[in-house]
């Protein structure tokens, strides 16, 4: 697997697809196989995919970092496959790293995609991710961790149709696992998360999704993205928790392929 490196942290990243490129971006604790029921439903495009320091076959930090440190990852991986200008698909966390990446480099990003994301915390993603936090600290079973996590991120429609404990240890067995500071680091990211008095800079054609059932990031708190980005389009994914990629690819997919294509 190719990589490249920012800040001395090694990143893995990895091409497939032809077309128009298409960099994708995850949020906590998520890595490339995220996108793995997505990705065969964006064909027409070259999707760059990589994971986040502090994930998967990237490498780990070494101190704290914020999500514009997370961006300048995003832009090496850019540049070592050669892409001067490209699509950017956020989700989550990876949704406030594309907006600073869209802040920074403006001419790097055609279109922007911003999924289930926000521009700031509210009480309640604070007192979420502080509840996070310690459960992280204090839960040293994986599989009773991951558990707890996997409640917040899915929705009902999906939680009453997939063994919740059984599905988490199939992830554990395939290595899908987030070393416990590399956890905290990550999250201590999403609790710095302040982008929303500069949206307004953004001039990208931007399309912002959110889901009737995100109960991490609400509906609320995601069109507040939307309504400081000039021009942003909106809409909802029905039936759907905080990973539409997952629960609704289908939909998901057709939602990010009509915006991409202009239509």
């Amino acid at each position: 697997m190719p990589t490249t490196t920012n800040d001395g942290i090694e990143l893995a990243y990895q091409v497939s697809g032809e077309g128009p490129p298409l960099l994708i971006i995850s949020g906590l604790s998520a890595e490339r196989s995220f996108w793995n029921l997505s990705r065969p439903l964006l064909s027409g495009f070259t999707l760059i995919e990589f994971d986040n320091r502090d994930i998967g076959k990237s490498g780990r930090a070494k101190a704290a970092y914020a999500a514009a440190d997370m961006a300048r990852d995003a832009l090496a991986v850019l540049d070592a496959v050669g892409v001067a200008r490209a699509h950017v698909v956020g989700h989550s966390l990876g949704g406030a790293i594309a907006q600073e990446l869209t802040l920074m480099a403006p001419k790097r990003v055609d279109r922007l995609v911003l999924s289930n994301t926000f521009a700031r915390n509210d009480l309640y993603t604070t007192e979420i991710m502080r509840l996070l936090k310690e459960l992280r600290l204090q839960l040293d079973d994986e599989l009773t961790f991951g558990a707890a996590l996997t409640t917040f991120v899915l929705g009902m429609r999906t939680l009453k149709s997939v063994p919740l404990f059984a599905s988490v240890q199939q992830a554990l067995d395939a290595g899908l696992y987030q070393e416990k500071d590399a956890f905290l680091r990550q999250l201590d990211a999403c609790v710095k998360v302040d982008t929303l008095a500069r949206l307004g800079h953004i001039a990208s054609p931007t399309f912002v999704l959110y889901c009737d059932d995100d109960r991490l990031f609400s509906p609320a708190l995601v069109r507040e993205v939307a309504n400081a980005i000039p021009g942003a389009a909106l809409d909802e994914i029905l039936d759907s928790g905080h990973c539409p990629m997952v629960e609704a690819p289908q939909n998901f997919a057709t939602s990010v392929r009509a915006f991409l294509n202009g239509s």
